[in-house]
């Protein structure tokens, strides 16, 4: 069991004209060309998260067959610009419906006999490596960025623990048929070990999730203290991202704190348990509400403190790009964000669901709003450090043999 962070040691970039994920040279060439087949949950998860991973393996030479549902016109044109055969599949909605993907990939992957699998997600990857294994495709990788909602540390009662359980079969029955495990979280891997989720004698590693460009997202400085300390919250309007405390809190803060403005943005990815914008209106005096983005990088740049309290659900991306943009965070003491901070120096942890919390934690930042700027150095220096999308890229490519 590796870490990105012990093979390949953090470089600085300076700042250059954008050029979106370029190829980086001290990747080892293969010694022999590949067809790789890289299967996403959703089109969104394709185009968002495996681009940069995608686009490495082209620029090495191989062939790279991109599956997701329902990919738009605009998703088929991004991956054809760089370089993947991309193959729309329909959304599964019934049992007979995954049954019928597993034997529609099943026949693809035989039919273009690919030497490697990567599948995105293991959560929803039982159908993919089911199909991978009738196809017979000699070495299937299969990547966890989370164990999902039955599984997060915020969850209860005995629908959990039911769910839970059936999860535990899906999860030992994909990782059992994968060749390796690739865990965007060391907490994650350590979770897979104890409760036996992972075969002793599975090829495992860890990573700092699909990375970040930080050849893209350079440090950026603190904006002006003039109109206050500028918190924001960026990530899907999902109750299990922590919407409702975020929002908690900030109420509770503008009682207490004059001086702090709160902000929230919504980002694409899969809500679970969506937060209407009805709800959202019942905390406007407190919260501005920015709407839907794309990309929250921006934003993020024009705020002083990142915030996700998450319940555990997955790392947001918003908290990979805090870090390259150089800013302190407040994030959840769970498996999957609790490796974003340092408790004090870039930021502070708290506990799941716990807005009381969250806002001690804002006011410690308040209180000594002159540690901001070696915060931010912080943050930066662990983004080089664990969060490189190029340092990523070499160790999943390492583990896919490509």
């Amino acid at each position: 069991m590796r870490f990105a962070s012990e093979n390949i040691p953090p470089t600085e970039f300076s700042v250059i004209e954008y050029a979106p994920y370029p190829s980086q040279p001290y990747l080892p060439l293969p010694s022999h060309r590949k067809r790789v087949a890289v299967t996403a949950s959703s089109a969104g998860a394709l185009i968002n998260f495996c681009h940069g991973l995608i686009l490495d393996m082209v620029n090495r030479g191989h062939r790279v067959f991109a599956f997701a549902p329902e990919l738009s016109n605009s998703d088929l044109r991004i991956l054809s610009h760089i370089g993947a055969e991309a193959y729309s599949l329909p959304t599964q909605l019934a049992l007979w419906d995954k049954y019928r993907r597993m034997r529609e990939l099943s026949n693809l992957f035989g039919d273009l006999a690919p030497d490697v699998l990567l599948v995105e997600s293991a959560r929803n990857g039982m159908v993919t490596v089911a199909a991978a294994k009738i196809a017979k495709i000699p070495h299937v990788v299969t990547v966890v960025p989370s164990f999902g909602p039955a599984f997060m540390e915020g969850a209860a009662g005995a629908s959990a623990w039911s769910h839970r359980q059936a999860m535990k079969t899906v999860f030992r029955t994909v990782f059992s048929w994968s060749d390796a495990v690739v865990f965007h979280s060391a907490h994650d891997m350590k979770f897979a070990d104890d409760t036996k989720l992972l075969p002793p004698s599975k090829s495992a590693v860890a990573v700092g999730g699909w990375g970040e460009d930080l050849h893209r997202h350079v440090q950026r400085s603190l904006p002006p203290l003039d109109r206050g300390v500028l918190f924001l919250m960026a990530a899907p309007l999902d109750q299990l991202q922590g919407i409702l405390e975020y929002c908690e809190a900030a109420k509770t803060m503008r009682l207490k704190a004059r001086r702090a403005r709160f902000f929230l943005a919504s980002t694409p990815g899969e809500a679970i348990a969506p937060v209407g914008t009805a709800i959202l209106k019942q905390y406007r005096e407190f919260v501005q509400y920015i709407g839907p983005i794309d990309d929250a990088g921006s934003l993020i740049s024009k705020c002083h403190v990142l915030v996700a309290p998450s319940w555990g659900n997955g790392a947001p991306r918003s908290l990979f790009q805090a870090l390259a943009l150089g800013r302190p965070v407040i994030t959840t003491d769970t498996r999957s964000c609790r490796d974003f901070v340092q408790q004090g120096l870039n930021g502070y942890k708290v506990p799941v669901r716990d807005p009381e919390a969250l806002v001690r934690a804002m006011i410690q930042i308040l209180q000594r709003p002159d540690l901001m700027p070696l915060m931010a150095e912080d943050s930066r220096r662990l983004a080089l450090r664990f969060y490189d999308m190029n340092a990523v890229n070499a160790l999943v490519l390492e583990t896919l043999s490509l």
